[in-house]
């Protein structure tokens, strides 16, 4: 995708309190690493020196750098980050060093609840599915995300808290809440108060995927979070989305991500 293909995200998360967070990279990524801390403090270790990141600082890792980080045990910290990919992602580095952050130092950007607010809109986006559209938009909020926290006082803080409006908005709120259950096709066009024939038109229509693939999209997305962030063993990662043929599960999950279960949660 041209607009995005320079800077993109290729994981986001966040760890609240995390107590024992702690990785080690000795070859380091092909990816940046932006580490937002909103909370508590932690560390950051390169070849040549070691990073303090404190309440409201950002720090980048640029691509190829050996390094590990961890959270301060007895102020654990809270940090939203993202892996950066693209031909440029080694330029938001460079963007927070000539933005007054010497070597050795992290940026202070503050607070603010209308950049966290930017964060949550782009994990939105993801978790509705990776259709082209929600890709597009996440990944194209990204620049917004930067400018906040390069220049925070140009950012109102407004939130809004809207429900789902659309018939297509209603059926993956619908799906994401039932993740866990095997839900047939005419639940789900029911929770639209549309029929099965023009809910299945409109939502694929909109979204470039039938229903039961956008379904099966958001359950295997579920999945990797589980793989990821839990000890669940494969079998249990499959209940936990309503799937209850583990094969069948490795086969799904295989065809989506192009590597099984066992193969994503040892890459994690």
């Amino acid at each position: 995708m041209p607009l995005i293909n320079r800077l993109f995200i290729t994981k986001m998360g966040l760890y609240p309190k995390a107590r024992y967070h702690y990785f080690n990279r000795p070859k380091g990524l092909s990816e940046a690493i932006l580490i937002y801390c909103t909370d508590g403090s932690g560390w950051i270790k390169l070849p040549k020196e070691k990073v303090q990141l404190q309440t409201g600082e950002i720090f980048v890792i640029p691509p190829g750098l050996a390094h590990s980080y961890g959270s301060t045990g007895s102020s654990p910290w809270t940090i939203y980050w993202f892996h950066l990919g693209g031909t440029d992602c080694d330029d938001p580095a460079k963007i927070f060093i000539a933005n007054n952050v010497s070597s050795g130092r992290a940026a202070h950007v503050g607070v603010n609840q209308g950049q966290l607010s930017i964060f949550y809109r782009i994990e939105e986006a993801f978790l509705n599915g990776y259709s082209i559209s929600n890709l597009m938009f996440a990944n194209l909020s990204l620049p917004y995300f930067l400018a906040s926290l390069i220049q925070p006082e140009r950012l109102a803080e407004k939130t809004s808290a809207q429900g789902p409006e659309t018939p297509t908005e209603k059926a993956i709120q619908f799906m994401r809440d039932n993740l866990s259950e095997p839900v047939q096709l005419t639940s789900i066009a029911a929770a639209t108060n549309l029929s099965v024939s023009f809910f299945s038109r409109i939502f694929k229509k909109e979204t470039g995927y039938s229903p039961s693939a956008y379904f099966n999209y958001l359950k295997i997305q579920r999945a990797c979070q589980l793989l990821h962030l839990s000890n669940l063993r494969i079998n249990e990662v499959a209940f936990q989305i309503g799937i209850d043929d583990p094969f069948y599960f490795s086969r799904l999950f295989k065809k989506q991500m192009g590597i099984s279960p066992v193969k994503y949660r040892e890459k994690s």
